[in-house]
């Protein structure tokens, strides 16, 4: 199984792929603001802002923005309608992942841009926009993913090398009872973005460990597609089930970027090669 690079673009740290209701993908180049949709052919620059940008997820009424200090609502013109503040500027935290729950809530990772230990966190944005901590003093809070049983939450703390998994309650909305589900072995980088499948699974891409790591149900690895690239940052299924993948060239050297000329760009692991489908992903409902 060999990734295949759809689209040489450089990123500095992609991040964040999402498919959307309308069959596009959408994902960002997170320190620059930039946010861009791949319909399948080609790669437009949909969002442009000064602020980091994390992630881009749907809305009923529109599209969130994972922004630096907030979450940011754009109506269907693109229109600032609405935002929920998390912390200062000064603070020297920004978003992180994030993703919706099956009631229209969302979960959102907040970290530390030294990534200082014990600074980092997850929450949980209410319906009625007040705020739940489920993660207290975490150091990375990265990938996050809903499994296709729609009851549970896989996050990671990247550090800690591996994925735990929370219940999701759908009656009263509450996440708790944290505890492991798989465990990345040494030598292999670190968990960054998660997606999930419909068999139980779950992929993670690999940062500072050039691959993306396919675990199943039981959270067993079952397998590590490598990458001509040696951050491999987020992954998600597009409308037809293609694994696609973003990468960064942050912290590469001028002779890595050499190395490396797919290191920034867009990957496909396509369906008929890796045989998975997705699970079901949300619109925010606020």
């Amino acid at each position: 199984m060999k990734p295949r690079l759809l689209y040489e673009t450089r990123a500095e740290l992609g991040e964040g792929m999402h498919l959307f209701p309308d069959g596009n993908m959408r994902w960002v180049d997170l320190p620059n603001g930039l946010a861009y949709r791949w319909d399948g052919n080609t790669n437009q620059l949909w969002h442009s802002q000064k602020e980091e940008l994390s992630k881009v997820l749907p809305w009923c009424n529109g599209t969130i923005l994972l922004s630096q200090t907030a979450i940011i609502f754009l109506n269907q013109e693109n229109n600032e309608v609405e935002r929920i503040n998390l912390h200062d500027e000064a603070s020297n935290l920004r978003c992180s992942d994030s993703m919706v729950l099956p009631n229209g809530e969302m979960l959102v990772g907040i970290l530390d841009r030294d990534l200082t230990p014990n600074k980092s966190k997850l929450i949980q944005v209410k319906l009625d926009r007040s705020i739940v901590e489920i993660v207290s003093l975490a150091s990375i809070s990265n990938g996050i993913v809903l499994l296709v049983d729609g009851k549970r939450v896989v996050w990671t703390d990247s550090p800690r090398k591996e994925l735990e998994v929370f219940d999701f309650d759908p009656i009263t909305g509450a996440v708790g009872g944290r505890r492991t589900f798989a465990k990345l072995p040494e030598n292999m980088g670190l968990i960054d973005g998660i997606c999930a499948d419909a068999n139980g699974g779950v992929w993670a891409a690999l940062w500072a460990g050039s691959g993306v790591a396919h675990f199943d149900g039981d959270g067993e690895l079952v397998e590590v597609i490598r990458f001509e690239a040696p951050n491999v940052t987020s992954c998600a299924f597009d409308r037809e089930d293609n694994l696609l993948i973003t990468t960064g060239t942050a912290t590469l050297t001028e002779e890595e970027l050499r190395r490396f000329p797919g290191a920034g760009g867009l990957w496909m692991i396509p369906q008929i090669e890796h045989g998975a489908r997705r699970a079901p992903t949300y619109v925010a409902q606020f």
